[in-house]
């Protein structure tokens, strides 16, 4: 496997932990500080370094190698979707009824979106790119995460473990 794709299924992994967290946790005032973390996460971590890897290295480097509408731009319109999703979790903190039902259209969002680009997406691009394109890529992506802050990145995945042990594995 490419380092660049294996790079972001790693981060898929943890976002789908999230989701995990996401799926079981009651969406009540007496949680709304565990949501909090996880939507801060989700537009930090996912769309402030994971979707810019994604948007501004590789979908652009497969654009250039032919692959042109469909399947990048199916991607770029999830991302876009799950960004107003996101912007109307966050107008519900004080009023928790309609959280439960938003909560549950982000995980079907993201995780079949995680699903296509895992078993779509990136095997297309992975025939498509050399080893040396992938080099090139990765260098890219790590200068992303530099940019994003390692540490911030780490400590991401880090809340992310801790809330599911709270959530769960407790059950």
């Amino acid at each position: 496997m490419l380092n660049s794709i294996k790079a972001l299924m790693d981060e898929h992994n943890v976002i789908l932990k999230a989701l995990d967290v996401l799926n079981v946790i009651d969406a009540k005032m007496d949680n709304i500080q565990d949501i909090k973390t996880i939507i801060n996460f989700i537009k930090n971590f996912v769309d402030d370094c994971h979707h810019v890897k994604e948007e501004k290295v590789l979908f652009n480097f497969l654009e250039q190698k032919g692959m042109v509408g469909g399947p990048t731009y199916v991607m770029v319109y999830e991302h876009n979707k799950l960004r107003d999703l996101i912007s109307k979790i966050e107008a519900e903190y004080s009023e928790p009824q309609n959280l439960r039902e938003d909560l549950n259209n982000l995980i079907m969002l993201l995780a079949s979106h995680i699903d296509k680009e895992n078993n779509v997406l990136f095997p297309t691009a992975e025939n498509l790119i050399s080893d040396d394109e992938d080099k090139v890529i990765y260098n890219k992506f790590e200068k992303i995460e530099e940019n994003f802050g390692r540490e911030k990145h780490e400590k991401y995945i880090e809340l992310i473990n801790e809330l599911y042990g709270k959530y769960v594995n407790k059950r």
